[in-house]
């Protein structure tokens, strides 16, 4: 039986696959957009869930490259709005293509005549028919509903989404298309020594990881999207801890003042503007409240998990890792039966709610 820690070792595949098809998964984009190039000022990502957290990871690159303003929204809030962009590139990001409010986010701007894309896992998916142009997020099958593979695919696919957009606009040259998709198979270098060191720091830090109450995770830049996909996947795959993410900076505003020794804080730190901030929360958990521990850059003590990443720009991809690891290790040492989607029984708040159409 294939586990969802198989599917997390599996994610170089993945993104060998999406470099190499790079070229076909963006033709029919890039064949929409050519006559509208010189009025193109801005991308939107919607999405829901892992969906917004990808693309919360992956938007500020995408700008970077294509040099276009670039948000994110929830499709509840871009449904609320009343001024749309119609000179706006609009993506609507859904692994399966179902996301009901998704959906109708995009039937609602593509009425008015705007440009749509779908980022999805195949062409048959009902939002990828919906939209003008359907971008394969590369994910292939994936076993577990609880997004790991999907949650990788859909930022890789999404920054090299940036570049493309970037070359035919004329601000990103061959050379440094060719340096960006080094810089992105160089995450499939050390990915199987992070997933291992991953393992290995849990176990180390077993009996205190198990035995709080809630998780804070914090993130900079693209992290904190990674913070944000983090707290999701804790909560859902291991069931027993409340949990939540936040930018580096957003989260010191308050939260800190609530933090007890029954919270454990995940501090990602990628070393960079933010690293103040990022060893003045850790060392004030760790000194004066409770449990704290550093991800990558300048860790601070043996219970941290220091590594450097393989990749720029892409790193968020390694952080992402350890986040998964350990909500999946939080699961299995609780005894907590994960099922892939073939035997997932009927969620059952589905009897109240249901956020996908069948």
């Amino acid at each position: 039986m294939v586990t969802l820690l198989d599917c997390i070792y599996r994610v170089p595949s993945v993104i060998e696959g999406i470099v190499a098809r790079r070229e076909e998964t963006f033709a029919p984009l890039l064949d929409a957009v050519k006559d509208r190039l010189g009025e193109l000022n801005e991308i939107m990502f919607i999405g829901s869930g892992t969906s917004n957290t990808c693309s919360l990871t992956a938007y500020r690159f995408v700008e970077k490259a294509s040099k276009l303003s670039t948000s994110t929204m929830i499709p509840n809030e871009f449904l609320a709005k009343t001024v749309y962009n119609p000179k706006a590139l609009y993506v609507f990001v859904s692994q399966s293509g179902t996301s009901t409010l998704t959906q109708q986010s995009l039937k609602k701007v593509k009425a008015l005549g705007c440009l749509t894309a779908a980022i999805t896992e195949a062409p048959t998916t009902p939002l990828a028919k919906e939209a003008d142009v359907h971008i394969d997020m590369g994910c292939g099958y994936e076993e577990y509903g609880m997004r790991t593979i999907g949650y990788c695919a859909s930022i890789l696919t999404e920054m090299l989404m940036g570049v493309a957009l970037g070359q035919a606009r004329g601000v990103v040259s061959e050379m440094e298309a060719a340096a960006y998709r080094e810089d992105a198979l160089a995450v499939t270098k050390d990915h199987k020594e992070i997933c291992d060191r991953t393992l290995a720091w849990f176990d180390h830090n077993k009996e205190a990881l198990m035995d709080v109450d809630a998780f804070v995770l914090y993130g900079p830049g693209s992290l904190y999207g990674v913070a944000m996909e983090g707290a999701l996947k804790i909560l859902e795959i291991a069931k027993r801890f409340m949990c939540v993410g936040y930018e580096m900076d957003d989260g010191l505003h308050g939260p800190t003042m609530g933090f007890t020794k029954r919270h454990a804080v995940i501090v990602l730190n990628d070393g960079g503007k933010d690293n103040h901030l990022a060893m003045g929360i850790a060392k004030y958990m760790k000194n004066d409240v409770g449990h704290a521990y550093v991800i990558g850059a300048n860790p601070i003590d043996a219970d941290d998990l220091g590594f450097a990443p393989a990749s720029k720009d892409f790193a968020c991809l390694e952080y992402a890792l350890v986040v998964e690891i350990l909500a999946y290790r939080l699961a299995v040492d609780y005894g907590i039966e994960l099922k892939d989607i073939k035997t997932q029984d009927p969620f059952p708040e589905m009897k109240y709610f249901n956020t996908h159409d069948e």
